[in-house]
């Protein structure tokens, strides 16, 4: 992993090392920024923005170490609007028929920004360690083999008392056979096997999957590609359970998850006009007691009009199934949408304009809070500079 170290001793005219700050204000407004039930209460915000990548590049490795963050007017983390910092670092290695890339981060966010679906409207702190790497390995021409492995805890700041979400460790590596079968069709055989854990020791769940994949380039600017098959998950929970008069006995519970996964992406990449739309079905970790179900569907777009003007759309629906204690399943939707417009008024300054709208429906009786709001970013790209 490239660290921070050899900036220490190195010259100050290396070029190999540079860093391009990104700094920026921002001002939004949020109807339910803390995705209440009761309660409804709309909040503006005022926060400073910061993206600071310092990066090496030099005979086939690259680097780079990123400290990111937003520091607002508001305090705490049980809204949408809640202050952020990540620190991720990044290193690539490539040689005559291999490469690697190893990845970390650090992070301090809230759960209901970053966990992706929301976790039953509930925002407290959540602190991530991670680190992914990959390896591939070029066989032939046309044959190549690359193995993924991923490793992260994460922990919730929550009260004592509280026992929604819990503090896991999770796991995950396995290989990736490809092999092109001409010049526009690829054929992949790809495994998985996942750990999961919660840091107090009460549950796990161990996952392995197999799938058979295909990409097609359908012309130079669409590609198609489609994956399925089988996965399984063991789960195990253990509680105390009450025998009378007076003794509670622990007891473990078991459980199975098991059926298909697929995956499949259309993508479009033009000059001006970039698409990409999916469906996925996978096992995920969250902070529930064991691995989850989650059906997800997205949609990315980007069109660039002209030099100053240019316009996004992220969509995504997120239907999840979430395995309880004793064997029970519930489920949870989450839909967030959201369209932004860049005015570049230099090479420099960009302006930009965010709307934004997500819900979140879980529970029985089923509640489904949701929020509507706007944002605006002014940022100034900084230059390259040299150390």
């Amino acid at each position: 992993m490239c660290g921070l170290l050899p900036i220490l001793w190195k010259p100050a005219s290396a070029d190999p090392w540079s860093v391009t700050p990104r700094l920026g204000i921002s001002a939004d407004y949020e109807t339910n920024p803390g995705l209440h039930t009761i309660d409804v209460r709309a909040e503006e915000h005022v926060a400073a923005l910061f993206n600071v990548p310092l990066t090496y590049d030099s005979d086939g490795i690259e680097c780079a170490v990123t400290p990111s963050g937003r520091v607002s007017n508001a305090s705490g983390y049980s809204s949408l609007a809640s202050n952020y910092f990540h620190l991720d670092a990044i290193s690539q290695f490539a040689g005559n028929r291999s490469s690697a890339t190893l990845q970390g981060q650090l992070a301090r966010d809230s759960s209901l920004y970053f966990i992706g679906g929301l976790v039953n409207g509930v925002g407290v702190r959540r602190d991530t360690e991670a680190a992914t790497g990959e390896y591939t390995y070029f066989m032939s021409a046309r044959s190549q083999l690359q193995f993924d492995a991923s490793w992260s805890e994460v922990r919730f700041d929550q009260p004592a008392h509280a026992t929604i979400l819990v503090d896991y460790r999770y796991i995950n590596a396995g290989p990736t056979f490809a092999y092109q079968l001409s010049e526009r069709n690829t054929l992949k055989l790809i495994g998985s096997y996942g750990h999961y854990e919660s840091l107090n020791g009460l549950s796990h769940s161990n996952a392995e999957s197999a799938q058979l994949a295909f990409v097609r380039q359908l012309t130079e600017l669409w590609t198609l590609s489609a994956s399925g098959g089988y996965s399984r998950a063991a789960n195990s929970q253990t509680a105390e359970v009450f025998v009378p008069p007076f003794f509670l006995v622990p007891e473990t519970i078991k459980s199975n998850q098991n059926g298909t996964v697929y995956a499949a992406s259309l993508t479009r990449q033009g000059e001006r006009f970039n698409l990409s739309a999916g469906i996925t079905r996978a096992l995920q970790p969250t902070g529930f007691a064991y691995l989850l179900r989650q059906d997800s569907y997205t949609v990315t777009t980007a069109f660039v009009q002209s030099v100053r003007w240019d316009y996004q759309l992220n969509a995504a629906l997120q239907k999840q199934q979430l395995p309880q204690f004793g064997g029970a399943v519930g489920s949870q939707r989450y839909t967030y949408a959201q369209w932004t417009v860049n005015w570049h008024w230099t090479s420099q300054w960009t302006l930009s304009l965010h709307a934004m709208r997500l819900s979140n429906r879980y529970g029985s009786p089923a509640v489904g809070p949701s929020s509507t709001g706007v944002r605006v970013d002014v940022t100034r790209q900084f230059l390259r500079t040299d150390l």
